[in-house]
């Protein structure tokens, strides 16, 4: 049985950066801003890898509140204004409530998201630590497809 040698000690360094690890740690401040920031201002190779799966994942989250949050105020048909309810609906009554319940799927599917955030942060900056760059799992790679 044979075994590879792993880098370490220098050799590891000089694979990886500080950037590289704490840009996940600025992803869960910021969202997808300090990401975005990294990946255009970062030459380190290593850097901008780590930074393009954190960019991946809080753009992913953000698209999934963006989209929670209007597929569910689109089925709402009622509104409390100054402790009045007003009945707003933009859409047909079948289709108010359809919007409803799938708007509030994907709100508690964004309240798991956020709490993978803060998992996924913490698994993808001890990778990071470690040398390897970790892809978030159920992100979509869109900075991938720019590149």
């Amino acid at each position: 049985m044979t075994s590879t040698p792993t880098a370490s000690g220098p050799e590891l360094l000089d694979e990886r950066s500080l950037g590289g690890i704490l840009v996940h740690l600025l992803g869960l401040i910021t969202g997808f801003l300090g990401p975005v920031i990294v990946y255009a201002a970062a030459n380190n190779e290593y850097t901008r890898e780590n930074a393009r799966h954190a960019l991946n994942w809080h753009v992913t989250v953000f698209a999934l509140t963006v989209v929670a949050f209007v597929t569910f105020f689109l089925g709402a048909d009622e509104l409390t204004v100054g402790g009045e309810p007003t009945e707003l609906s933009l859409l047909p009554a079948p289709l108010d409530t359809i919007f409803e319940v799938v708007g509030l799927l994907l709100v508690l599917l964004l309240f798991v998201a956020v709490l993978l955030t803060l998992v996924y942060t913490i698994v993808a900056t001890v990778k990071a630590i470690f040398g390897s760059v970790w892809t978030y799992p159920g992100s979509v790679d869109i900075v991938g497809r720019f590149r």
